[in-house]
């Protein structure tokens, strides 16, 4: 009898213990959801919520209850039945106590909180005391990287390490602090995520923020954070960046490691990051890739892709001749060509035409497509094809549940067939691109393009919007993505809304950010970081100037 009591007591301390840490993580999980307001409502978020708690939490919790009926009734007077009922009350002190922290210090663009902070920290560190975030696709030792998806991150095991990335960016000194919501498994440009919730737009709340890598562009934007990382695969930290008003950098495709990260797209997948200013986007790069030199000493020459700016609904007046003025005070006039971008294509790069010409063979109507249409075309056949081959096997298997945006494109990704014909055009065409705009950028040259092909939408806008949308940006994406070329979004020009003709500097919330993006050849990526950095504050000034003409030279001291 003193056996079977020794025995119960055991396995309840066993239960006691062991409750601990998965009541934690369920109530982490709990308190994640509080005051989050999803796409689908309540519903969708309690199901969410329900879905992401650890099974394994679940049977211990189940434990607990059954031991209490089983106290109640059968081993009253085992000495240790009072741990047996102090489960249930553990667990409720558990997750109240750490809901209100949670609830306290919790921001919507942050899905996971993590410390990972420098062993020691140095005041010479280059990033000392730097915080930052990271998307949810970067792995962090003994957590779960859930890569947007619940149903992800309940079917898979902690990581094994830490990505190199993350610990090199804490060898600088900087802190991790969380991971960031992201667009479910990083396979949709606008933002929005269906159970972990989606970030707002720090620059307007009512315009979408963009993805994949919404939380970490939200968690710069809203100052939460000095710099995030994310993985850009078709414009995933680019967009965003245009989106929020902050400085967003895509590497060139190899230039930093990805070990340590879920791939999307392993062809087109390169790290990238956010930043609010040019000087700490310098500093991450060359934290990233401190083998990437600079040839030169600067750019040499700007071409400003005229026609190309004329097929965005932003005027050019806001962007191209705002960052040319930029140019012409700091580099001189003489680096300024003018390019019609799209001729040049259609002119050297013959396999778009013989691109076109298989959709018309196939049925599909090519005769409205431009050269950026038939890059766009071909980029996305890469990576639905690269996607179907990283995660088909998962999804056939667990069947997740997606946000009605993701899911309409992993099914076509994983469900429908690919065309093989089209595959082998698309591969010449990506090599014909990359090799047109390495030679074209030669000589530490710098493209001028649109960041985005309008305004970021509304986030209620009815979904044909939003796929046109993301439909015209995966053009502009495209061209860093096929080409394999470094590109960075200076997103600081920003414009008032109410009054449609007047420019101005960041000042409040009610503002909409019109950005301009810079493109140079692969492994130029310290050239492009130290021409933002030269541009960056005369592009701001140039608007003071515009807007202001009167204004006092102490005006410009606050321009950062």
């Amino acid at each position: 009898m003193s056996m079977a009591k020794h025995d119960a007591s055991s396995s309840i301390d066993a239960v006691e213990n062991a409750i601990d840490g998965e009541v934690q993580n369920a109530m982490e999980t709990v308190s994640d959801f509080i005051h989050v307001d999803n796409e689908g409502g309540f519903k969708s978020s309690l199901a969410a919520l329900l879905r992401r708690i650890p099974k394994k939490a679940w049977f211990l919790m189940g434990l607990g209850v059954a031991g209490i009926i089983v106290t109640n009734g059968n081993i009253g007077n085992v000495k240790g039945h009072r741990k047996v009922l102090n489960i249930g009350s553990r667990i409720t002190n558990l997750f109240a106590k750490g809901g209100n922290r949670l609830r306290k210090n919790r921001h919507p663009s942050i899905c996971h909180y993590v410390q990972l902070k420098p062993d020691v920290y140095h005041f010479e560190d280059a990033l000392y005391k730097r915080k930052f975030c990271a998307q949810d696709s970067f792995d962090v030792e003994k957590k779960i990287t859930g890569f947007g998806s619940p149903d992800w991150e309940n079917s898979h095991e902690p990581a094994i390490k830490t990505a190199p990335v993350l610990v090199k960016l804490r060898k600088a000194g900087a802190t991790c602090i969380g991971k960031t919501i992201m667009d479910e498994m990083g396979f949709c440009l606008l933002g929005a995520n269906r159970w972990l919730g989606t970030p707002e737009n720090p620059f307007s709340t009512s315009r979408i923020c963009g993805g994949s890598s919404s939380g970490a562009a939200v968690s710069v934007g809203s100052k939460v954070v000095d710099f995030a990382i994310g993985i850009d695969t078709v414009g995933d930290v680019r967009v965003p960046a245009a989106c929020c008003g902050v400085l967003g950098f895509r590497s060139s495709h190899g230039a930093i490691s990805l070990e340590g990260t879920i791939p999307v797209a392993s062809s087109f997948d390169a790290v990238g990051w956010f930043a609010r200013n040019a000087g700490l986007l310098r500093l991450v790069g060359r934290q990233l890739c401190p083998h990437v030199v600079m040839d030169g000493k600067g750019p040499k020459r700007f071409y400003m892709a005229h026609d190309v700016f004329k097929l965005s609904a932003v005027s050019h007046l806001r962007t191209a001749d705002v960052l040319a003025r930029s140019v012409q005070r700091t580099v001189g006039r003489h680096t300024l060509c003018n390019l019609n971008f799209i001729e040049y294509l259609e002119d050297h790069a013959p396999a778009i035409q013989t691109f076109k010409k298989e959709l018309e063979r196939m049925g599909l109507d090519s005769s409205q497509y431009t050269a950026l249409d038939v890059l766009r075309e071909s980029m996305l056949l890469f990576q639905r094809h690269e996607f179907k081959g990283n995660h088909g096997e998962w999804i056939a298997k667990a069947k997740p549940y997606l946000t009605r945006t993701v899911e309409s494109r992993v099914h076509k990704a994983v469900l429908l067939p690919d065309s093989e014909a089209l595959r082998v055009i698309a591969i010449q065409v990506r090599e014909e691109i990359s090799s047109l705009m390495n030679n074209l950028l030669k000589n530490d040259a710098i493209l001028v393009v649109p960041a985005l092909p309008s305004l970021p939408p509304k986030s209620a806008a009815v979904s044909n919007e939003l796929e046109t949308f993301e439909y015209k940006t995966q053009a502009l994406m495209s061209l860093s993505s096929l080409s394999r070329c470094c590109q960075v979004m200076a997103s600081r020009i920003v414009f008032k809304a109410v009054r449609e003709t007047e420019v101005v500097i960041p000042v409040g919330r009610n503002e909409l950010p019109i950005s301009v993006s810079l493109l140079a050849r692969n492994g130029a990526d310290l050239l492009l970081l130290e021409t933002v950095m030269l541009l960056h504050t005369t592009i701001q000034q140039e608007v003071l100037v515009i807007t202001n003409p009167n204004l006092p030279i102490t005006a410009f001291l606050e321009i950062r």
